[in-house]
């Protein structure tokens, strides 16, 4: 392992990345750069964790992960708050930390490691000597925009504007509720991190961010300092969740997510983790998730290869792939959230599966597993006698017939030869992941004047594609003007062909 190296940005990232080091190998010479001078300048709430990534810490660093652990606050479960009822999406496993909290455990691990921590220290890394500089300074890492060329940067922002906030109580679950003000629509993350804190991260779409004022506000707001009139509005906007208390803030004021990716995470004798690698939606609660766990393969590499260039390589090709699925994962779930206008006046039952089942990570029957009673009620807009065993909820959904003016189909789940023998059909190929971009409004804007068939959305059998077209058919159906079939190579997917329709992703699904 080389002899000397620093690290740039002092988030979990950088400070368990540090720590790591000195584990492996207390010889060497660890230094974290951190450009803010101090705990008071850390920003946000609460940071969500997986029981997963607290696996891969315990694996790592007992230690320190029996101090994380004992530091959050657990046992909270997730609900849904409907127009009509509340609904509970899965029990008590969220596990939450304060940021702050975390950051002072993650710290003082490293320094009696050896570690040095320099404060207010903001360091160039084409002018250091340091044998390798770690690149863990965040989404707007400075750092990286000096290699941009060389690392291949694509980003581009959300649709929605977010900001984070805070609340002196422990909220009794997390939880996701919304408010209407007339046209404005402010949606809620609510979820504890203590016995006496919670985080408050509220969501406003364009429609919200231009009637409310807000943009206005925003204009308003110096650079650096928390927007108080948009505060004092969701404050009023939420005063119930709130308890008639005030919302904690912290440089609080209106952002859009970035959406970032890297050709290559490394150049020459620099390498970037966490957030200044690459970015995948909050709504998974995966960003301080993924940047631990890329501290702890990139240390794995450094220790086990001979040279830097081996080691970023390695570090590269297995930190990669489950990133680049949890981006995808995280770019379907921020869709959804991003478009939740159109399915705020859902039934509670049928929104709280459409939010499960949104990312493709979970099925109907995944979901029916822990909460039948809840699953059963969202099927019934499909059928009596909704059955009472997950296992046979999947069959039950594609067994459903069709019976509409412009369709009658027997089930939901038919041949290509059946369903031309039945009908006519609008076919397109689509494959594309983002199915709310310029592109697609142009083909809906065609489909939407093309008459009256149903359309078929075909294309390639790339689980990729498959979940594009899944997608494009919720988003088709959602405007409410089509019968909409997605096409699934071979036999297809059953279980993917059932959580679609009982989704309301797809009226009907066609194989070969």
């Amino acid at each position: 392992m080389t002899r000397k190296i620093e690290l740039i940005g002092g988030g979990p990232a950088g400070l368990y990345a540090a720590r790591l080091l000195k584990l492996k190998e207390p010889g060497l010479q660890v230094t974290v750069h951190e450009r803010l001078s101090g705990a008071a300048e850390t920003f946000g709430f609460g940071v969500g964790l997986t029981e997963s990534t607290m696996r891969n810490l315990a694996v790592a660093d007992p230690a320190t992960a029996e101090q994380v652990r004992a530091a959050s606050y657990a046992g909270h479960d997730l609900r849904l708050k409907g127009h009509d009822a509340t609904v509970t999406l899965h029990g008590a496993r969220n596990l939450a930390i304060g940021r702050a909290a975390l950051l002072e455990i993650l710290s003082t691990a490293a320094a009696e490691t050896g570690v040095e921590i320099r404060r207010g220290s903001d360091i160039d890394a084409a002018q250091s000597d340091a044998d390798v500089i770690i690149a863990a300074d965040g989404v707007r890492s400075s750092t990286r925009e000096k290699y941009a060329t060389e690392l291949g940067v694509r980003s581009s922002l959300g649709r929605t504007r977010f900001a984070w906030c805070g609340a002196d109580f422990a909220v009794e679950s997390a939880f996701f509720a919304a408010t209407h003000r007339g046209e404005d629509l402010f949606v809620l993350h609510a979820y504890p991190y203590g016995d006496d804190r919670s985080t408050f991260l509220i969501e406003v779409d364009d429609v919200t961010w231009h009637s409310a004022g807000l943009q206005v506000f925003d204009t308003q707001t110096p650079i650096g300092e928390t927007d108080h009139a948009s505060v004092a509005l969701l404050e009023d906007v939420f005063a119930t969740e709130l308890r008639g208390r005030k919302l904690l803030t912290n440089r609080t004021r209106w952002g859009r997510f970035t959406n970032l990716t890297l050709e290559r995470w490394s150049t020459d004798n620099v390498v970037f983790l966490g957030d200044a690698a690459h970015t995948a939606h909050y709504t998974l609660g995966s960003g301080t998730k993924l940047a631990l766990e890329d501290a702890i393969a990139l240390v794995e590499a450094l220790a086990g290869e001979s040279s830097i260039a081996a080691a970023f390589a390695a570090y590269e090709a297995a930190r990669r792939p489950p990133v680049e699925r949890f981006k995808k994962l995280a770019h379907r779930s921020q869709a959804w959230w991003d478009t939740y206008r159109l399915r705020a006046g859902l039934p509670a039952e049928r929104l709280a599966l459409s939010y499960m089942t949104r990312s493709g990570n979970l099925t109907l029957t995944d979901y029916a597993a822990e909460q039948l009673e809840s699953a059963r009620r969202a099927l019934a807009w499909l059928g009596d006698a909704v059955p009472d065993s997950a296992a046979d909820l999947d069959e039950w959904v594609l067994s459903r017939p069709l019976t509409e003016p412009e369709l009658t189909l027997p089930t939901r789940l038919l041949t290509r030869d059946r369903l031309r023998a039945t009908t006519a059909v609008h076919e397109v190929t689509w494959s594309e992941p983002d199915v709310w971009s310029e592109p697609a409004d142009a083909l809906i804007a065609t489909l939407t004047g093309s008459g009256c068939l149903p359309v078929l959305l075909s294309g390639p059998a790339t689980p990729e594609a498959v979940a594009a077209r899944i997608d494009l058919g919720e988003r088709l159906r959602l405007k409410g003007e089509r019968l909409v079939g997605v096409f699934l190579e071979g036999d297809g997917d059953r279980a993917a062909a059932a959580t679609a329709v009982a989704a309301g992703r797809a009226d009907f699904v066609v194989t070969t």
